[in-house]
C-alpha cells in the first residue's frame, strides 16, 4: 500500500511535465497579436426611415459602409469563415443602430430555438459587444437568435465575470430569407455608460455563431490563448456630440398572494390560510452619462426560485447563491474575493448579499399554551446603490441597505403582544477601482460596515458594529501573458462581551481549542481585529504552458461574517500549479489541457494541516463530447474543526478521484455524468454520482433531469461534546452511514420570446444511522486506533435520522411591454422527518408526497416608466 501511495504522489508531482505525448498527436499552435486595432465607423442617420424588423431593407442601410472582414476562432482558428457576415452601424441623438447580415448557403439549416430571455440555447447567434467606457475591461453584450430570443449581459474584468441579470431596455428583430438571416439592433444610449466627451471612441466586437458547424466567427480576432476578452476588441469611431442621458426609470410593482398551510388546533397563527397585499418601487436615475443611481423601496422577491434542500452535518454554514434581482445586478462590482480557486474561493467574499434580509436572529422563549409568529425574512425597508466608471478609469460602487426591526407576534391565552426578533440594521459597502495602462493594471479599495441598533439585552449576542476593508492590485504585462494579483484586507468588530464570546467560539475561529497555544479565548473581550491576504503571480496566456505560485491566508482574528461569507480563519495555504494547453484539433481531441497542483496549509501556531497534490485534465473530443478527470492525494490531516472547538484531530491520508463527461449539446438529447470518490487509507469514503439528461423535443420546449446520489461512510463524524461538572470536556464521535438522494427537474416552455413557463421541482431525501461510538483520548496519536476508545453503551449519544423535503416552483413570466413583466407563481414546500436511518426510496417518496406543507400562489405585476 505504501509503495502505491508513493507512486500516486510522484505521478501528481511529475505527471504534468510531459502532457504533450499522453493524449494525441500535437498540432503546433501559435498566435500572433494584431499589431493595431481594427476600426469601424458609425454614421449619423435619420431614425424615421428605419423600422426595426430585421429585414435591413431601409434605404438608410444602403448608404452605410459594410464591414465583412470576419475571421474564425472555432473550430479552425485564424481561417476564413465558412459563411459571409456583414455589419453596418448608424446612430442618432438617442440610440445606436446596428444591422448584421448573416449569409448562409443552407438557410434551411439555420437553428433558432425558442427560449425565455437570457437563456443560452443551441442556436445560431449574432451578438454585439460595446466597451463604451473604452476601459478595455467592461463590455455591454447584446445578442439575438433567428427566433428573436435576446440575451443581454454585463461583462467585467476583461471577461472574468459576466452578469446575465443586467436587463436593459432595448430593441432587436431578426428575420430569415433565402440568403440566410439578419438582425437589426436599436440600443438606446440611456442604457449604456460612457464618458462625457465630444468625440467618442468605444471598443466594439461582433461575433456570429453557426450552431450546426460549431463555428464562431469574430470581427476583431480573439485568440484562444488570450488572457481576456474585452482587451481584444476593435474600435468604434465616429460618434460625436452624444448627449448625457440623465433619464429617470421607475419600476413600481404590486403583489397579491395566498398561502395554504397546515392548520393547528388552537393556534391563531395557523388557521390554514393567509393572504398578503404588497407593493414597492425600483428607481434608476442616470446621474451622469457614466454613473447611475439604483434604489428600491420595500422590494419583493416572490418570483425567485427557492434554495435547494440540504442537510448540513459539517461545522460550517451553508453558502447559498444570491438570486434576488436587485442584489444580483451589478454584483461583480462589489466583489472582493478571499481566496483563489477551489470549491469555496468564489463564495468566500467580503460582501455576501444574502446577509441583507436574512431570517431574524432571535427567537423568544414562550411558555405552554402560547403561540408565536416570526417573519421568515427580515424586510428590507430601502436600499440604494451608485455604480459607474469615470472617463479617467475610476469605477465606483456604493451600496446601502436598511433592514427592519422585525417583531414576532405572541399570543398567550387571550393576550396578544409583540417582541422584537431582529434589530434595525444598516449595511453599507463601498468599492472603488482605478485602471491604468488601458485596464492592464488596476488598484481597488473596499470598505464594508454593519451597524445594529440593539434594543435590549436579548441581542447582546450580536456584534454592534463590524467593519472590513482593504485594497487589491491586479497587474498584467508581457502582452497580457503574465499576471500578478495581491490583496490585503482587515476586519474589526465590536460589541458586548456576549457577542465576542459567540465569535470566538464559532466554527470560523474556535479560540477555545485546548491545544492552540497561539490563540486565547477571552470571555471579557469586546473587540477583535484581523487580516486576510491573497497573492498570485504566474503565466496566464499565450502558448501552451501556464503556471504560477501564490498563497491565501487569514490571521486568527479575521472576521467577515456580519456582511461577508468566510468558513474559517487562522491558516496560510501556499500553492503551485503548472499546466499545458492544447487548442489545435488533433486526431482524437479538439482541445485539451493538463494541470498539476501542489499545496500545503499551516495555522498560525505552526501546525501543518495538510500537504497535497493533484493532476487533472479537461478535454473535448472531435465529436464535441467533453469531459474531465482529476486525481488528488493528501497527506495525514490535522482537522482543527472535527471536535467542534476541541483539540485538533489527526485524520488518515486520503485519495480522491473525479470524473465527468457530457455529450454534444447540439443534439436533441444530451447527457452529463459526474462521478466522485474520496477514500481515506482506513477504507472510509464519501462520493457522488450525478447523471443528468437534457432534452429538446421541440424548439419551444426543453427540460432537464438530474439525479444526485451522495453516499457517506465516515468513521469520525462528530456527535456531541459532554462537559462534566469538573469542567472537563469529553468529545464523542461516531461512525455514520448516510445516503442522500436528490432529483432536480426543470421544464421550460416558451410560447414566445416574451412569454415563458418555467417549472422547478426537487425531492430531497437523506437518511443516516450511527454506530461504533468512540471517545477521543489522544487525538494526535500516530496509530489510528490509539486516538480514541470505543464506547460499549451509546444510548442517547446520537439519533438516526431520515430527513425528506420537497420544493417546487411554477413561474409564468410575460414581458407584456419592454421592461414590464407579469408573474404568476405557484410554490410548494413540504418536509417530513423520522428518527430512524433506513432509506427506502419508494416508501420515503410516498411519505414525503403525503406530508403536509405550504402552498403559495402569487400574482406580481410591475411596469416600466422612462422619463
Amino acid at each position: 500500500m505504501e509503495s502505491i501511495q508513493k507512486l500516486i504522489f510522484l505521478l501528481l508531482v511529475f505527471g504534468g511535465l510531459f502532457p504533450g505525448n499522453l493524449f494525441c498527436q500535437q498540432t503546433e499552435h501559435t498566435q500572433s497579436i494584431p499589431p493595431t486595432k481594427k476600426i469601424m465607423f458609425a454614421t449619423p442617420i435619420d431614425p424615421n426611415n428605419i423600422k426595426i424588423d430585421g429585414k435591413i431593407n431601409s434605404s438608410v442601410w444602403q448608404k452605410l459602409p459594410r464591414y465583412d472582414d470576419f475571421i474564425q476562432q472555432d473550430p479552425l482558428e485564424n481561417q476564413p469563415p465558412t459563411e459571409k457576415t456583414t455589419v453596418q452601424i448608424g446612430y442618432t441623438k438617442h440610440a445606436l443602430y446596428i444591422a448584421i447580415r448573416a449569409f448562409d448557403h443552407h438557410p434551411e439549416a439555420i437553428i433558432g430555438r425558442f427560449t425565455r430571455r437570457d437563456h443560452v440555447s443551441a442556436s445560431d447567434w449574432l451578438a454585439v459587444m460595446l466597451d463604451s467606457y473604452n476601459d478595455h475591461r467592461t463590455a455591454f453584450y447584446f445578442a439575438v437568435n433567428p427566433s428573436n430570443v435576446k440575451i443581454d449581459k454585463l461583462i467585467t474584468n476583461d471577461g472574468e465575470s459576466e452578469d446575465l441579470n443586467w436587463n436593459p431596455v432595448w430593441e432587436v428583430a431578426a428575420s430569415q430569407d433565402s440568403l440566410g438571416w439578419s438582425a437589426e439592433f436599436k440600443i438606446p444610449f440611456s442604457q449604456l455608460r460612457f464618458a462625457p466627451m465630444k468625440n467618442q471612441t468605444w471598443g466594439i466586437q461582433v461575433f456570429r455563431k453557426i450552431r450546426r458547424l460549431n463555428e464562431i466567427d469574430y470581427w476583431s480576432p480573439e485568440p484562444k490563448d488570450a488572457a481576456g476578452i474585452v482587451s481584444n476588441f476593435g474600435e468604434l469611431r465616429g460618434l460625436k456630440n452624444l448627449s448625457a442621458p440623465k433619464n429617470l426609470e421607475l419600476l413600481p410593482y404590486g403583489l397579491v398572494s395566498g398561502t395554504w398551510s397546515p392548520a393547528e388546533t388552537g393556534n391563531p397563527f395557523a388557521t390554514g390560510f393567509s393572504h398578503e397585499w404588497n407593493g414597492g418601487l425600483d428607481i434608476k436615475y442616470g446621474l451622469t452619462s457614466n454613473f447611475t443611481l439604483n434604489a428600491t423601496v420595500n422590494p419583493d422577491f416572490g418570483q425567485v426560485e427557492a434554495d435547494p434542500s440540504e442537510l448540513n452535518l459539517t461545522a460550517y454554514e451553508t453558502y447559498f447563491e444570491e438570486k434576488r434581482p436587485f442584489f444580483v445586478e451589478g454584483k461583480n462590482l462589489f466583489q472582493a474575493n478571499l481566496g483563489l480557486g477551489g470549491n469555496s474561493a468564489y463564495s468566500e467574499n467580503l460582501f455576501y448579499s444574502r446577509r441583507i434580509g436574512r431570517p431574524p436572529h432571535y427567537r423568544p422563549i414562550i411558555g405552554p399554551n402560547s403561540y408565536i409568529k416570526i417573519p421568515d425574512q427580515t424586510h428590507i425597508l430601502s436600499a440604494a446603490k451608485i455604480t459607474g466608471k469615470s472617463s479617467a478609469g475610476f469605477s465606483l460602487g456604493i451600496l446601502d441597505a436598511v433592514t427592519n426591526a422585525e417583531k414576532a407576534t405572541i399570543q398567550t391565552g387571550k393576550r396578544r403582544y409583540s417582541e422584537t426578533v431582529e434589530p434595525l440594521t444598516n449595511y453599507a459597502v463601498m468599492r472603488g477601482q482605478k485602471d491604468y495602462r488601458q485596464g492592464r493594471t488596476a488598484v481597488g479599495v473596499i470598505l464594508t460596515h454593519v451597524y445594529r441598533n440593539l434594543p435590549n439585552k436579548n441581542f447582546y449576542f450580536l456584534n454592534t458594529q463590524a467593519t472590513t476593508g482593504g485594497f487589491d492590485v491586479s497587474h498584467r504585462w508581457g502582452k497580457d501573458t503574465y499576471a500578478l494579483q495581491f490583496s490585503l484586507y482587515g476586519s474589526a468588530i465590536s460589541g458586548h462581551t456576549e457577542a465576542l464570546q459567540r465569535v470566538q467560539l464559532s466554527s470560523a475561529h474556535y479560540f477555545q481549542r485546548p491545544d492552540a497555544r497561539h490563540v486565547h479565548y477571552d470571555p471579557n473581550r469586546t473587540s477583535l481585529t484581523g487580516l486576510a491576504s491573497v497573492f498570485y503571480i504566474g503565466k496566464i496566456a499565450r502558448g501552451h504552458w501556464r503556471g504560477g505560485i501564490g498563497y491565501v491566508t487569514r490571521t486568527p482574528g479575521f472576521e467577515a461574517n456580519d456582511i461577508g461569507y468566510m468558513r474559517s480563519a487562522d491558516f496560510l495555504t501556499a500553492f503551485y500549479w503548472a499546466g499545458y494547453m492544447q487548442y489545435a484539433p488533433g486526431k482524437l481531441f479538439r482541445n485539451y489541457s493538463i494541470t498539476q497542483n501542489l499545496w500545503t496549509t499551516v495555522n498560525y501556531g505552526g501546525d501543518r494541516k495538510v500537504l497535497g497534490g493533484n493532476i487533472s485534465t479537461h478535454f473535448r473530443f472531435m465529436n464535441y463530447w467533453a469531459g474531465y478527470l482529476r486525481i488528488d492525494r493528501e497527506s495525514k490531516r490535522l482537522d482543527f474543526t472535527a471536535l467542534r472547538g476541541g483539540p485538533a484531530l489527526l485524520k488518515p491520508p486520503r485519495t480522491s478521484f473525479w470524473f465527468g463527461i457530457n455529450s454534444d449539446e447540439r443534439k436533441p438529447f444530451s447527457m452529463t455524468l459526474d462521478i466522485g470518490l474520496r477514500r481515506d487509507d482506513r477504507g472510509f469514503w464519501n462520493g457522488q454520482l450525478t447523471p443528468g439528461l437534457s432534452a429538446r423535443p421541440s424548439d419551444r420546449l426543453n427540460f432537464s433531469i438530474a439525479l444526485g446520489y451522495y453516499p457517506n461512510y465516515d468513521d469520525l463524524q462528530y456527535v456531541q461534546t459532554i462537559t462534566h461538572s469538573a469542567g472537563k470536556n469529553e468529545y464523542i464521535l461516531g461512525r455514520i452511514q448516510q445516503k442522500t438522494f436528490a432529483l432536480t427537474t426543470r421544464i421550460n416552455y416558451s410560447f414566445t420570446p416574451n412569454l415563458s413557463l418555467q417549472v422547478y421541482s426537487q425531492p430531497y431525501i437523506s437518511a443516516g444511522w450511527y454506530s461504533h461510538f468512540k471517545r477521543i483520548t489522544h487525538p494526535r496519536a500516530k496509530i489510528y486506533k490509539n486516538r480514541f476508545e470505543e464506547l460499549d453503551h451509546a444510548e442517547n449519544l446520537a439519533s438516526d435520522f431520515n430527513f425528506k423535503q420537497f420544493r417546487a416552483n411554477i413561474v409564468l413570466r410575460w414581458e407584456y411591454y419592454p421592461g414590464s413583466t407579469l408573474f404568476l407563481v405557484w410554490s410548494q414546500g413540504q418536509t417530513d422527518y423520522q428518527g430512524q436511518g433506513s432509506l427506502n426510496l419508494a416508501d420515503n417518496l410516498r411519505r414525503l408526497m403525503a406530508a403536509k406543507g405550504d402552498r403559495t400562489f402569487l400574482i406580481k405585476l410591475n411596469h416600466w416608466f422612462s422619463y
